[in-house]
């Protein structure tokens, strides 16, 4: 299984209207008819106390293996999701991708 995390650090001010996309349109473009998808999960930065804010909005996105995800990379439901995007003032900046591949599971 592959664990691909995409981190968006939004602005602040923009925070919750980039959740409320998020929860709106994320997965709505084909993504979960894609083979090997398995799931996906949105979370929302949270901040400790002592810690600074924690503006990142996470897109977790498992797939059965990483042939599964690279093809849905190519597809129409991937161009489709990334059509649109949100405006850049609300990004803090770039969002970064970074896959896993899951060696042990409990």
């Amino acid at each position: 299984m592959v664990v691909v995390l995409t981190k968006f650090p939004i602005k602040i001010e923009f925070k919750e209207d980039f959740e409320k996309r998020s929860k709106e349109r994320f997965g709505e473009h084909g993504i979960s008819q894609m083979e090997g998808f398995l799931r996906m999960k949105i979370l929302s930065g949270k901040s400790f106390p002592s810690m600074p804010e924690n503006n990142n909005v996470l897109i977790i996105t498992y797939w059965k293996d990483m042939e599964s995800f690279l093809i849905y990379t190519n597809s129409e439901a991937f161009k489709k999701a990334h059509e649109n995007p949100p405006p850049k003032e609300w990004f803090a900046g770039p969002p970064t991708v970074e896959i896993y591949e899951v060696i042990k599971e409990i």
